[in-house]
């Protein structure tokens, strides 16, 4: 019978590419991660990996193991549910991996709230990039991933893991309120000449800003870039440079900078599963808690409900 750990290596590998980076993962040496392959290319009885430099890859006998590990990992995460759906309370763990403003957006309100209502259960917050997040969820490593993507990009989710939409939140624009009025007459072009400010190169924030002004005709003349949106509102409240931030990010003191009326897109924030966590106690009361909480967040918040990923 094949070993379950060597099989998850099996996956960190296919998701990963080097052995050091499942080592990494697994906090075991690389040599470990290697002797555990060859143990498990034996037990399979068949050539599972292929040497490209310094990159191990998979045969197509690999392949197909490690697909098949994916539905064992969901068949043990469906276990794990109907074992949890049979205790008559709510305790235990639940570990949530959240992008950076989706931790005083969502994930902070929602350990306020547990501790108040389910006392015997414990979160765990890390604060995680959202494609990071995701990996950490696939590896089982956390319960629920608070995830953000921007509408002109998508969203891609491996197999095996469901969403729930829970906020749309617009993307609005900070200007000096003496630019306000040729802004309504010209749109965002009227600034096509001004500096701005906006996150790191190929950060969510700047392709956001990039799409956005590419739109509607010029490329944005970025001069300063931060971390966090709230840094961003900051320097923009200074009137040297124009942002483009998410709604919710905009403290209530800076929210005259913002320009009505302008669509300029958005981000949609979702909470993420692995398939058949969702019934679990402890998993469904976080969803629970976090579909209320950004359901007085905005005015109008995304309609609830998980869907699978292809």
């Amino acid at each position: 019978m094949l070993d379950l750990r060597r099989m998850m290596l099996l996956n960190d590998l296919a998701d990963l590419g080097t052995v050091s980076a499942v080592a990494e993962r697994r906090h075991i040496t690389s040599s470990a991660v290697s002797q555990q392959l060859r143990v498990l290319e034996e037990e399979a009885g068949a050539t599972l990996f292929r040497r490209d430099g310094r990159t191990l890859g998979l045969t197509r006998s690999g392949q197909v193991l490690a697909e098949h590990v994916r539905r064992v990992v969901a068949a043990v995460d469906e276990a794990m549910s109907a074992v949890a759906a049979s205790r008559d309370r709510v305790s235990g763990h639940v570990a949530v991996a959240a992008f950076n403003m989706g931790i005083p957006t969502l994930a902070a309100p929602m350990m306020q709230r547990m501790s108040a209502e389910e006392p015997e259960l414990t979160v765990q917050v890390q604060q995680q990039d959202s494609d990071a997040a995701l990996r950490l969820l696939r590896q089982g490593e956390i319960d629920v991933a608070i995830t953000c993507h921007y509408d002109f990009g998508g969203q891609q989710l491996a197999g095996g893991l469901v969403t729930e939409a829970l906020l749309l939140e617009p993307l609005v624009l900070l200007a000096s309120t003496e630019d306000h009025p040729r802004i309504r007459t010209g749109g965002l072009a009227a600034l096509a000449d001004g500096p701005w400010v906006s996150g790191p190169r190929n950060s969510g924030l700047d392709a956001a800003l990039r799409h956005a002004c590419e739109s509607v005709g010029f490329t944005p003349q970025v001069e300063h870039r931060l971390v966090g949106a709230q840094n961003i509102c900051d320097l923009a409240a200074t009137g040297t440079a124009s942002a483009l931030v998410p709604a919710l990010s905009v403290p209530v003191p800076l929210r005259q900078l913002v320009v009505a009326d302008l669509d300029l897109g958005g981000r949609t924030i979702s909470a993420v599963v692995r398939n058949g966590r969702q019934y679990d106690p402890n998993v469904s009361a976080v969803l629970r808690a976090l579909r209320s909480i950004a359901a007085a967040a905005l005015p109008t918040p995304a309609p609830a409900g998980l869907s699978a990923a292809s």
